[in-house]
């Protein structure tokens, strides 16, 4: 397994691109120092875990950023490989609220005590596991779910996680500048009216503002794979003078 390296186990975004597997929804494997997290265990999460070499029973952490199912619908199946059901707990599930409590919760109820600590994200709110930080950010307007950016820090790296949500100015501030790699979910290449995801227009704003040392741009559309993710992240890098990548399944990225 290779230190200090994010895993994209899948890029699809959107309902058509997710629900028809048109590019694979498993979330991300950060491998933080040593840490293994995985972030946003979508629909095929634990096929692709084991599909990629991975194992469930390495897994240190998980974080879902919302709640909606193209993020967080194998989280249970995970939790159940992972904790060879519930007998050997996770240290640690970082969530909102809305994904382990309220009417309709994500994460089943027998399967709660998998996990040893719950960490209920919150702007400003830090999460520590040996020697990673897990930050949650600025608030993502989104509707039907509660959801932050998120930060995954050492002493030495930092790696930002913009999830999905409505591009706004207070994301300019909200973020931190010069991150190690700084991923996006862009869902598509122009912004939506009122679909409340950012477009590839949004994401260069922030590139431009923020610098970080690389960006990768995911979590794609219909329309962003008829336009060519490739073709996006060329000309998000011309504009931007910064180096960016649009993941594919199973793209492995160093820091």
């Amino acid at each position: 397994m290779l230190k200090n390296s994010i895993t994209f186990l899948g890029t699809g975004g959107g309902r058509v691109v997710v629900f028809r597997q048109l590019r694979h929804s498993g979330g991300m494997w950060l491998n933080l120092d040593g840490t293994n997290i995985l972030i946003d265990p979508g629909p095929g999460s634990l096929v692709r875990i084991f599909e990629k070499g991975f194992d469930t029973r390495d897994i240190d952490v998980i974080v879902v950023s919302h709640r909606h199912l193209d993020h967080s619908s194998d989280l249970n199946a995970v939790l159940e490989s992972a904790t060879e059901s519930t007998k050997k707990p996770l240290e640690l599930l970082v969530s909102p609220e809305d994904v382990i409590s309220g009417e309709e919760p994500i994460l089943l109820k027998y399967l709660r005590k998998g996990i040893k600590n719950f960490g209920i994200e919150k702007e400003g709110k830090v999460f520590e596991f040996k020697n990673v930080r897990i930050k949650t950010l600025i608030k993502h307007i989104h509707a039907g779910a509660e959801t932050y950016g998120l930060a995954f820090e050492t002493e030495h790296k930092r790696i930002v996680y913009v999830p999905c949500g409505k591009f706004f100015e207070g994301m300019l501030s909200g973020y931190p500048e010069s991150a190690d790699i700084m991923i996006f979910n862009t869902t598509f290449v122009k912004p939506k009216g009122n679909i409340q995801h950012l477009s590839s227009e949004d994401v260069l704003k922030m590139l431009k503002k923020l610098k970080p040392k690389k960006a990768v741009i995911t979590h794609f559309s219909l329309e962003m794979l008829k336009s060519n993710p490739k073709a996006v992240a060329e000309s998000l890098r011309r504009e931007s003078g910064l180096e960016v990548i649009a993941a594919e399944d199973g793209t492995k990225v160093t820091f």
